[in-house]
């Protein structure tokens, strides 16, 4: 499930059915045990998502007209520490830093310096650090020129490409799988002249020939394309390698250069610069870590967790563990509590691997899982899916776009990608029957037309959009919608409680605009001074969500920085969801009857690479049915917001 048309399956329309009971789009949509919902969601931009951003400063310190002409006073290390302490600012980014001469020597982290962090932020790698002061310190080591080795071994880059290639390789293999497929890794690389020793064979080991600077050039595009094949091989979310040329040296060697670096930057799917003067080396071109890997929409799946499907339809199954209420009145498990004897095993699970649903079990696999974790918030705990073979860090482990808690339900195959499979033969790919909630293993075309979901997507492709930044102090405020008219910059958003009620000043404007009451929860739309209603999405104006017991007691106004980014985007509808009518949980203290969990995944990939395990967004839109005629909420379509999707980020240990 690779391609748009694929990953999101097929629209399939019925005519000619006149069942009684058969969906139709053309019977009323009112009906309490069924809803439609809709909605519009965006992959996750990286650089708004602050998701993880390991770069390696590759810098060349051989001695030379770079030391004695260019830059004698050593500005460019100036400069370099600025960028240093611009991007600790984020707390996604940690930096290692390589210097290279006739040899090369990772300078930060320092050997043997083992885990570093910072206070509210994870432990980093010892591959790389947040520490300031040590990556400080080894820029001033690049300050100091480096003598050759021999004659004629004065500058080898590609030594250094190796010494960041293993740091990297190292980061990677201490991440979890969902934790990797998050991760950018960043090259940035100020070279100021040419490889000496010139390469002597080609990657594969085959002689150079005579063209030495030919295959110079394509050893330097095959090493880089080698390190971001590796990257991708290893599951992380890219490679940018990025060039600064420092032009030392005549123009005709400088362009003889330039060539080269051209095409390895493009082979790192990086930007090449050329820097003429120390000066220009300042905050512009050093400003590219926000190039990132881009993601892609890859598939989108609706399910009610809390009815199962068999070849009769949906069953019953109020925990929603993966057995229905008559399978554990077989069992003798508890319907009400989706793990009956409390060992943080779930009873299907356990019915499943052969252990003892009524009886704790220890299985040495779990001995080193912490009780209750589950680490990418999937519904299947860490300990379940050590038992299952299935990843604990990633939502769907096999890279198919459907979920792992959900093929385990169906039965099909979470290890490996089935979804093009048709496992009952009944002419319906495992994947679309997944989506649909039909039984995968029996042939169910009867039940699929009555009760399958109806699914109606269209791929936006890539779309620019405005974003804000989250609010960090106005508490019970979230930003939903930034008008495309928006200005980009920082705005204020202010809350005035004497008057009950709020207002906006667009970054362009030096007036706010008009006070708007927010007399109770709800949304509301905050316009900018200049805003007409005739205006549209061609005015300035922001809606927010507001939780009134969440606001501040006193006058509060908090910037509001708008940006722009790109993401993938995907309109969706789906119907004839189907509620079912489930016994009180044993966990809830209300106990209330008729409990509903529909979950909303929206599976995505790094761009060129929609075949791997990727991040996933969910949605949860709790739902209480009771029979025969009462539904909250009750609206025939409910909309969801792309605010209510939350990435399943592995949490740590």
């Amino acid at each position: 499930m690779t391609a748009a048309g694929t990953a999101f399956g097929i629209l399939v329309v019925l005519t000619a059915c006149t069942d009684v009971g058969l969906y139709s789009e053309e019977r009323p949509r009112n009906e309490p045990d069924r809803v439609t919902l809709t909605g519009r969601v965006c992959a996750d931009d990286p650089v708004s998502a602050r998701f993880p951003v390991r770069v390696v400063l590759l810098v060349d310190q051989a001695q030379g007209p770079l030391f004695s002409d260019f830059d004698p006073a050593g500005l460019r290390i100036v400069s370099l520490s600025g960028f240093v302490q611009r991007a600790l600012g984020s707390p996604a980014t940690s930096l290692a830093v390589v210097g290279y001469a006739g040899r090369a020597r990772t300078l930060a982290p320092a050997p043997g310096g083992g885990p570093l962090g910072s206070p509210g932020v994870g432990a980093v790698p010892a591959s790389f650090t947040r520490n300031p002061g040590e990556l400080l310190a080894a820029l001033s080591q690049l300050g100091i020129a480096e003598p050759c080795l021999a004659e004629g071994q004065c500058r080898d880059w590609l030594e250094g490409l190796r010494s960041a290639r293993a740091l990297i390789e190292g980061d990677m293999a201490s991440l979890s799988a969902g934790s990797r497929v998050l991760t950018q890794y960043v090259v940035i690389h100020v070279v100021a002249g040419p490889q000496e020793p010139p390469a002597e064979t080609t990657l594969a080991g085959e002689p150079c020939g005579e063209d030495l600077v030919g295959c110079q050039r394509a050893r330097e595009v095959a090493e880089v394309t080698s390190l971001r094949e590796a990257i991708g091989a290893g599951g992380a979310a890219g490679l940018r390698y990025h060039v600064l040329q420092l032009a030392t040296g005549d123009d005709a060697e400088v362009e003889a250069l330039a060539v080269g670096l051209r095409q390895v930057a493009l082979a790192g799917r990086g930007l090449y610069q050329r820097i003429g003067a120390v000066g220009a080396l300042d905050a512009g071109p050093l400003d590219l870590l926000d190039v990132r890997t881009e993601l892609r929409a890859k598939h989108l799946v609706v399910a009610n967790v809390n009815a199962k499907p068999t070849a009769n339809g949906p069953a019953v199954d109020s925990d929603g563990d993966g057995l229905s209420d008559l399978e554990e009145a077989t069992t003798g498990t508890r319907p009400d509590a989706a793990d009956t004897d409390g060992d943080d095993i779930g009873d299907y699970v356990e019915v499943l691997v052969g252990l003892r649903p009524l009886e704790r079990d220890t299985p040495v696999a779990c001995a080193s899982v912490s009780a209750g974790r589950d680490s990418d918030r999937d519904g299947l705990g860490d300990c379940d899916e050590r038992l299952l073979g299935t990843d604990p860090s990633l939502v769907d482990s096999d890279g198919d776009g459907s979920p792992d808690r959900l093929e385990l339900i169906s039965q099909l195959d979470y290890l490996h990608a089935d979804g093009d499979q048709d496992a009952d033969g009944d002419g319906l790919a495992n994947g679309v029957e997944l989506q649909r909630r039909s039984d995968p293993r029996s042939d169910d075309l009867q039940a699929e037309l009555e009760f399958g979901y109806r699914y109606e997507l269209e791929d936006e492709g890539i779309v620019e959009e405005r974003f804000v930044s989250r609010l960090t102090e106005l508490q019970g405020v979230t930003v939903t919608h930034v008008s495309d008219a928006t200005t980009p910059g920082l705005g204020l958003i202010e809350w005035l409680p004497s008057l009950g009620a709020m207002r906006w000043r667009d970054p362009a404007e030096t007036q706010a605009g008009p006070l708007v009451p927010a007399t109770a929860d709800g949304s509301y739309v905050l316009p900018a001074a200049s805003f007409a209603p005739i205006q549209g999405e061609t005015g300035r104006f922001l809606e927010v969500q507001i939780e009134r017991a969440l606001l501040p007691a006193d006058n509060l106004g908090e910037g509001v920085r708008v940006g722009l980014r790109a993401r993938s985007c995907l309109r969706w509808t789906v119907r004839n969801v189907r509620l079912v009518a489930t016994q009180p949980l044993a966990s809830d203290p209300d106990q209330v009857a008729g409990r509903n969990e529909i979950l909303v995944y929206f599976a995505q990939a790094p761009e060129e690479r929609l075949t791997i395990a990727g991040p996933v967004r969910l949605a949860s839109i709790p739902f209480v049915y009771a029979p025969p005629a009462r539904r909250e909420p009750d609206g025939a379509v409910i909309e969801v917001l792309d605010s209510e999707f939350v990435t399943a980020r592995p949490s740590q240990p």
